[in-house]
């Protein structure tokens, strides 16, 4: 993933946070000025030297300050390490050079220009760019002047020098090195989050899309099927029996009526109508009388105690629960006679389903929307969910929920 790229719910701040070394970079920017600065007075009142000279190891050593205010300073926030980085280095080398060819004491600057050095191109090439300013000044002031007028402060300076060279690049190399180890840690973290954040995205859309398929599911597709066979039963009954196709109608309008009200309870996520009736038993009457009346099936229900009628979910899933079943008997079952069950002990409520239809292999029956449903439903309401079937002996569905 691009570093510049924002991501979801952070807009990207971490991505474009510098490494944690860089916020150090304005003391280093304040240390190299005021080392210049006291390089360049160091020079200007060197004795002995030609004014000409003095003036243009000055103009020099001026000239390392507005490189690295104006260049090196973005180089080492943008563009470390490069071929770019690596000339300027280059070009600083030969600048120092020139300073010290001109006035010795210009040599002092390499208390500033170290550590740039290794911030620039990193600690390999950065330690050669070290190495080979200590040999320039060095190597200038054996050939020529002796620095400070003294050999073996010469000497002294030149140990000091590279010991402090090599101490602090190594210092500011292990700087970088972990601050660029934690920068990358803090991007995989980025990345990971910004990957589980659209995972979890999609998760939630899924499941959002699984939860209103099966809210159809159990409103609209149940109310417009049993719409559609009440419609069929009505044409069925006008030439011989016009009082029951009145009654066929009736029914007819009472579902699409509870299924328009459906529709509207989905659209401003209202609580269902079945979870606001008098009762769950009240409901499974319904259904039942809706099964004997319509479909011809000799339905009976049984009530040994009901759940809490305060205890809406559970109230709403077991109705959806016995629709299901009692869907998956007209459909399928051809059964002539179809109990219905609901029982309370002290923890569980139990309603089952019993039916003498054609009943089904139970290990080989075709995927579909009806058990998985109500698997998943009972799953999330920590129930559980047994089905008993043999071919040609009916089928008894059997559903225990925790009151």
């Amino acid at each position: 993933m691009p570093d510049d790229v924002p991501l979801a719910g952070t807009e990207g701040r971490l991505s474009r946070t510098p490494d944690e070394w860089l916020r150090w970079q304005p003391v280093w920017d304040a240390y190299f000025v005021l080392v210049s600065a006291a390089g360049l007075g160091g020079v200007l009142l060197t004795g002995g030297v030609d004014p000409v000279r003095r003036a243009g190891a000055a103009g020099l050593l001026v000239l390392l300050v507005a490189a690295h205010l104006l260049l090196g300073r973005r180089l080492i926030r943008f563009d470390r390490g490069t071929r770019r980085a690596l000339l300027y280095q280059l070009g600083v080398v030969l600048v120092f050079a020139a300073a010290v060819g001109l006035v010795t004491s210009s040599a002092f600057m390499l208390f500033a220009l170290c550590a740039p050095a290794f911030m620039t191109v990193g600690p390999v090439a950065g330690g050669l760019i070290v190495l080979v300013l200590n040999l320039v000044w060095l190597g200038v002031a054996a050939a020529g002047e002796t620095f400070l007028g003294s050999g073996s402060l010469l000497g002294v300076a030149g140990v000091t020098g590279a010991a402090l060279s090599i101490v602090l690049g190594v210092w500011v190399s292990q700087i970088i090195r972990q601050s660029t180890g934690r920068a990358s840690l803090i991007r995989e973290l980025e990345a990971t989050r910004a990957e589980l954040g659209r995972l979890s995205y999609e998760a939630g859309r899924a499941a959002e899309r699984e939860q209103f398929a099966d809210a159809i599911h159990d409103t609209l597709a149940q109310g417009l099927s049993s719409t559609i066979m009440l419609l069929q039963a009505t044409g069925s009954a006008l030439a011989t029996d016009t009082e029951r196709a009145r009654r066929y109608l009736e029914l007819a309008e009472t579902t699409t009526r509870d299924n328009l009200a459906d529709a509207r309870a989905l659209i401003t996520t209202r609580p269902l109508p079945e979870a606001t009736s008098a009762s769950l038993a009240d409901a499974l009457r319904r259904e039942v009388d809706r099964l004997r009346d319509v479909h011809g099936v000799n339905a009976s229900l049984r009530v040994d105690g009901a759940p809490d009628p305060a205890d809406t979910a559970l109230n709403v899933d077991l109705l959806r629960l016995a629709q299901e079943a009692l869907s998956n008997v007209r459909k399928h079952a051809d059964a002539s006679r179809v109990e219905v069950v609901l029982s309370v002990d002290a923890d569980c409520v139990w309603l089952e389903v019993r039916d003498d239809g054609r009943g089904f292999a139970t290990d080989a029956t075709p995927p579909g929307h009806g058990l998985p449903l109500m698997r998943r439903r009972l799953s999330q309401a920590g129930g559980v969910l047994q089905v008993d079937s043999t071919p040609g002996e009916g089928t008894s569905i059997r559903i225990r929920v925790p009151a």
